[in-house]
């Protein structure tokens, strides 16, 4: 996760404007997707990044969300290739998709489906962490899990050359980590008929209204509530603060900032209704190191609480901030309390819950969308303090083999809106 927060942070150096969801379900991503695409347009540079539990069959790649039943089906995944063909059909400048997912094929007894061909429009790279049929490794140090695919990509994302230069770059040292050697080669397919780097600067000339709408639009997915100070019958005033880590995660942090004339000893606890998750609330610290980040806020913060999910919040989420402290009067300990309405935050705002459908378990530049999921590719691990020494195991989703169904790609994908998880970035 700390990697993607990364490559999210260096994206926003290169000036894209970045949209990143942790642990979504098929129909969220749908959606998604069809809220990222919307943002493209003629001149524009779009990203798409994935890191999670994929596969492929026949040249189709498919990502598989956290709701996503075995054996997989077409119908329960993602496909790339119709994203891509989604962002083609908006004439955009530049398309790049990077995958940090296997590529194997588990059901070897099933018929191919058919393939196919998305339109010849050029300016179109593909970056795949692995070779055809082969799998995708992550590091274990200590409490760290990093992606090998995606650490070296953050080295090398900022270079001004040729995106496909980037890569192969991103490939070179890949293929010299001696973990991975004759395990996972990194493979780079593209179309660019001009050349386009990351780094090429934004020309609005001629685009403002257009950049505008299309600002606005992005804007809704991160915008995060205002600052405020809350004023307590006692005297005492505690501010509230916020910062995202991912478009549908948000920590909300409560200072004490000034103490009432008879009030001492004060202390601040958060609440929030709807309740939701905290995907970093688990005793280990099987995150990566991203439950410290996350608690990272203002100075002398006294409260904070972590809130994840909010894709799935269909109504204003309110903070219930109670005060605790010892009135100088009485001695007592006593406790007040105010609800704090900060509307709908981040892709909250979108209401991406109102595009999805039940699943069926019986069967600028630009834009940069970025996915995050549960690890569930194969990992090689180094313990901290001692020799790497990889010990992989394959890619697992509660099952001995994972085994998808033939997928027919005759059908398009089935979604609510008009065209527009896991390891975050939609960027």
């Amino acid at each position: 996760m700390m990697d993607v927060q990364e490559l999210a942070n260096l994206l926003h150096a290169l000036n894209f404007r970045v949209v990143s969801l942790l642990n979504v379900t098929k129909e969220e991503m749908a959606a998604a997707i069809q809220e990222f695409v919307k943002l493209l347009d003629k001149g524009v540079y779009a990203l798409f990044y994935y890191a999670g539990h994929g596969y492929e069959n026949s040249g189709r790649n498919y990502l598989v969300p956290i709701d996503a039943p075995q054996p997989y089906r077409r119908e329960n995944c993602i496909s790339v290739q119709r994203t891509m063909q989604q962002m083609q059909e908006k004439h955009t400048a530049l398309n790049v998709v990077l995958l940090d997912t296997c590529r194997k094929w588990y059901n070897k007894d099933c018929v191919p489906s058919e393939v196919k061909p998305l339109a010849p429009l050029g300016n179109t790279v593909y970056g795949y962490a692995t070779s055809e049929d082969a799998e995708a490794y992550e590091v274990q140090d200590g409490s760290r899990s990093s992606g090998i695919f995606t650490k070296y990509l953050n080295k090398h994302i900022l270079l001004k050359e040729k995106v496909t230069h980037v890569l192969e770059q991103v490939s070179e040292d890949l293929g010299r980590d001696p973990l991975i050697i004759g395990k996972q080669v990194m493979e780079i397919k593209h179309t660019l008929n001009e050349p386009r780097a990351l780094t090429d600067q934004i020309c609005t000339t001629g685009h403002t209204v257009e950049l505008r709408e299309r600002i606005l639009n992005w804007s809704r997915a991160n915008e995060l509530p205002e600052r405020r100070v809350l004023k307590f019958p006692c005297g005492t005033e505690v501010e509230l603060s916020f910062s995202a880590l991912f478009s549908n995660m948000i920590a909300v942090f409560a200072t004490v900032k000034k103490t009432g004339w008879k009030t001492v000893d004060c202390s601040v606890s958060l609440q929030s209704t709807p309740v939701m998750e905290d995907v970093f609330s688990s005793s280990d610290d099987s995150t990566g190191g991203m439950g410290s980040l996350l608690l990272s806020g203002p100075d002398n913060t006294d409260c904070s609480l972590r809130l994840s999910g909010l894709q799935k919040l269909k109504r204003n989420l309110i903070l219930k901030v109670d005060l605790h402290y010892t009135s100088t009067d009485s001695r007592q300990r006593m406790v007040e309390s105010k609800q704090e309405d900060i509307g709908k935050p981040l892709v909250a705002k979108c209401e991406l819950h109102k595009y999805a459908k039940p699943l069926e378990r019986h069967e600028g530049k630009a834009t940069a969308a970025t996915f995050q999921a549960p690890p569930q590719r194969a990992t090689a691990y180094t313990q901290l303090g001692q020799p790497c020494r990889p010990s992989t195991r394959k890619a697992e989703n509660g099952r001995e083999h994972n085994e998808p169904e033939e997928n027919d790609e005759s059908e398009l994908l089935n979604l609510a809106f008009v065209s527009l998880g896991q390891k975050s970035t939609c960027t």
